[in-house]
């Protein structure tokens, strides 16, 4: 049985890598840039006579495959692994002495890169290969064993079958975590910080020092975006311009964000070119969002002194903020572009820095601006409200809130603090009533949650509109709906319940024995996806990472070269969200 059971472990972790290999292909493909005349001798060697970007991956895929099953026929080794030796040989490309490989230098490349992923795979299962190879040896010393071993100790056998237990639970645990982790060591590539500021304006980079963002994964220069004191989770750029206003919601990228760099001392001058689409719905506009690289960057920001023009005309002048004003910032918004559809646009800002007689005001000199045009849809209250619970992107599913809360404990105990439950309250922070839609932002780490509507409604009427939680005031960039606790809350309206505040337990449960009762019952009638969600949650990686003490900092290596590295496909910004509708989601 003990056999069976981990030749079935070995066989997954080996069907979970091949799963793997072709997104590890597309990431060497993308890395290594494939050039006209690589591509033409590949075609030949291949024999693709068409279309050869779509077909070479699939192609490739087969030819390092059926090698690979060779090479196993040849070792002797099974379709499926009997050990973990086997497992390692039939995972790896060990391809160097064929021929069409040694011929073409990019294919070398293609397949170290996909060993090298393949071991950073293996890195982050450390826990379950160590439990694998106590079970084989377990089972190799059963095979060898020619007469009974007589051991002349007494044991409370109860409390060995406990511990083993323990133990295996244990590992369960921990493996749960590196799942949930889906943290990878940093590519060569990544560590390039090819999305980071100074890629794309050509600054110096003064520290070796990189984070990466929370939500894209890219990893950023800790000098770059003159960060002096980091927070508990890191948000790039980027992302925040993309989705500082979940109320206008971003559909398309006309202009991907770029870096406007502010010089010293002089007018500078930043000019783009976008290009606009013919059709544009008339809940549509076109917006245009600029953040300042100071190390805060959450708040729309535009240059202390200037102005911006479209195809030569002034449509917007910036003015500085004297030194004795009472204000600590400038209210910045979002500007609105009116441009002819479906031609060519020419955006400028001029910035003035030089003028001897601005000493009376406030002017910071030398900031790097990032600004990105977009296409948005502007929602009215009920209709945001109403595609937030409809929208099953939105959904933290039941298991997933389990999970979140075992793990909020989990992290307090690693800290030292003692916790074997944790309370939260069923009332809204606005109006110290029932929630009514229990939410949370996208990069929220406590249970506790706002009422969706009350937080729309009072987004809807702030101006300039800066999205922070009404609990740990970090920003939202997009919203959750903790299908548990609206679980909860519709059996303590139907039953007419006098709660509100729940305990949870170590295991995610609520330890009222009656709610829980309850709410077993009526789980079973919800949807599955209200239960079981695939949907990345940000806040269990965050946390896991925290627990396994996994780094969101890491040490960039630079290489001097003469030219920069080339920028990465621009990523697309377009939309796509699932609809669902759901009678726990929907009043």
């Amino acid at each position: 049985m003990l056999k069976k059971e981990f030749e079935k472990h070995l066989k997954e972790i080996r069907e979970e890598v091949n799963q793997l290999i072709p997104k590890y292909l597309d990431e060497g493909i993308l890395i290594n840039q494939i050039n006209s005349k690589v591509k033409i001798e590949l075609a030949e060697e291949f024999n693709i006579q068409q279309d050869f970007d779509q077909n070479f991956k699939s192609i490739f895929l087969e030819f390092i495959f059926n090698l690979q099953k060779q090479m196993m026929i040849q070792e002797k080794i099974q379709n499926s692994p009997k050990t973990i030796n086997d497992l390692f040989l039939c995972s790896f490309f060990n391809l160097d002495d064929i021929p069409k490989i040694k011929r073409h230098s990019i294919l070398k490349k293609l397949l170290d890169h996909i060993n090298q992923r393949i071991n950073h795979f293996f890195q982050h299962q450390q826990s379950t290969i160590q439990f694998l190879i106590a079970q084989q040896k377990l089972i190799d010393s059963q095979s060898t064993r020619s007469s009974p071993i007589v051991i002349d100790i007494e044991i409370d056998s109860n409390k060995n079958i406990a511990d083993e237990q323990q133990q295996l639970n244990d590992q369960k645990q921990e493996l749960e975590l590196f799942n949930l982790a889906q943290y990878q060591n940093p590519t060569e590539e990544q560590l390039n910080c090819p999305y980071c500021v100074c890629k794309k304006s050509n600054q110096i980079v003064l520290n070796q020092l990189a984070l990466r963002c929370a939500i894209c994964k890219n990893y950023f220069h800790i000098s770059c975006l003159r960060i002096e004191k980091q927070k508990k989770v890191f948000v790039c750029p980027e992302c925040i311009l993309i989705g500082m206003d979940p109320l206008h919601e971003l559909q398309e990228s006309i202009l991907d964000p770029v870096i406007f760099q502010s010089l010293e001392g002089r007018v500078n001058q930043f000019t783009q070119k976008f290009q606009m689409k013919k059709g544009l719905p008339s809940e549509h506009l076109v917006e245009l969002r600029s953040i300042k690289i100071d190390g805060q960057f959450e708040d729309i920001s535009w240059p202390d002194f200037g102005d911006l023009q479209l195809n030569g005309k002034k449509i917007q002048d910036f003015k500085p903020l004297a030194n004795n004003s009472s204000l600590k910032k400038r209210k910045d918004e979002k500007l609105i572009l009116n441009t002819e559809l479906g031609q060519s646009n020419l955006l400028t800002i001029r910035e003035q820095n030089g003028n001897q007689d601005l000493q009376a005001y406030r002017i910071n000199q030398g900031i790097p601006y990032m600004l990105g045009i977009f296409e948005v849809r502007i929602y009215k209250l009920s209709e945001f409200i109403k595609k937030v619970k409809m929208d099953q992107s939105c959904l933290i599913g039941i298991e997933q809130s389990k999970k979140l809360i075992q793990l909020s404990i989990l992290q307090n105990q690693f800290d030292e603090v003692t916790m074997e439950s944790i309370k939260v309250s069923l009332d809204c922070v606005y109006d110290l009533t029932l929630l009514q839609t229990p939410a949370r932002g996208n990069i929220c780490e406590h249970i506790q949650c706002f009422s969706l509507e009350n937080l729309v409604t009072m987004m809807k009427n702030v101006s300039p509109r800066k999205w922070k939680c009404p609990i740990c005031k970090q920003m939202i960039l997009g919203l959750q709906i903790d299908a548990y606790q609206m679980c909860i809350l519709t059996i303590i309206k139907q039953y007419n319940l006098k709660i509100n505040e729940v305990s949870f337990n170590q295991f995610g449960e609520v330890e009222d024995p009656k709610l829980r009762l309850l709410l077993k019952q009526q789980q079973s009638t919800l949807p599955d996806y209200t239960r079981n969600n695939n949907n990345r949650i940000i806040q269990l990686e965050q946390i896991s990472q925290r627990i396994l003490k996994i780094p969101n900092q890491v040490v960039v290596e630079f290489k001097k070269s003469k030219t920069p590295p080339p920028l990465p496909e621009p990523k697309v910004r377009k939309k796509i969200t699932n609809l669902f509708y759901d009678a726990i989601l929907i009043d």
